[in-house]
């Protein structure tokens, strides 16, 4: 693709029946210079990862890559292989300040994890924010998630070292009975969401 590499097949057999054959579902070319096996296993590539059920980029990508995705998409395609889904994100903000390397406001996933670990890195990038706004990664948020996930292992610790003297069997008291009933709510509000999403992506189709 960037003239780094030279591949089996040349540009002049890449006919006009070639690329209808590989995308658009036409009948197997007639004349046809290329070898049967690689051009069929191109066909099986594209017949695997077509369609593709999410891309994600940033807004700025919005009036350019993905607005002509979809064009070429639903020009060339069948709509069977047209794109499912798109997600746009922001930019993401270091404690409310563009990242920068010039200026040491910067730091790569591999960075954040080794100084907050990935448990608190992953707390602060949901806390951050997941519209098209900028999102804002804030040192002092991922420093308390440190605190809370210590507290939170310090009680599992105490939980289970009590494990001995702990009450066991079926439900039983009033306290169980509303705890069951909230957890069944729950899940019952979690399978009724689904549900209503698959329904919304069902009319799309």
């Amino acid at each position: 693709m960037y003239a780094s590499h030279t591949g089996s097949i040349k540009p002049e057999q890449l006919s006009d029946e070639v690329w209808d054959y590989l995308f658009c579902g036409s009948s197997y070319p007639q004349s046809l210079d290329i070898n049967p096996n690689v051009i069929n296993q191109m066909k099986q590539e594209f017949e695997y990862w077509y369609p593709f059920d999410l891309r994600v980029s940033g807004k700025g990508l919005i009036q350019n890559h993905l607005t002509f995705s979809i064009y070429n998409h639903t020009t060339i395609m069948d709509k069977r292989h047209w794109p499912r889904g798109f997600r746009c994100n922001g930019h993401i903000l270091l404690n409310a300040e563009k990242m920068s390397k010039s200026t040491g406001n910067f730091r790569t996933l591999r960075e954040a994890i080794k100084e907050f670990s990935a448990d608190t890195t992953r707390s602060a990038l949901a806390d951050a924010g997941d519209d098209v706004d900028d999102a804002n990664f804030v040192f002092e948020t991922a420093n308390a998630a440190i605190l809370r996930l210590t507290k939170e292992i310090s009680w599992m610790e105490e939980v289970l070292a009590a494990d001995s003297v702990l009450r066991a069997g079926e439900p039983s008291t009033y306290a169980d009975r509303v705890f069951e009933n909230e957890i069944n709510l729950a899940i019952n509000l979690t399978e009724q969401s689904y549900q209503n999403y698959m329904f919304r992506e069902a009319l799309k189709t």
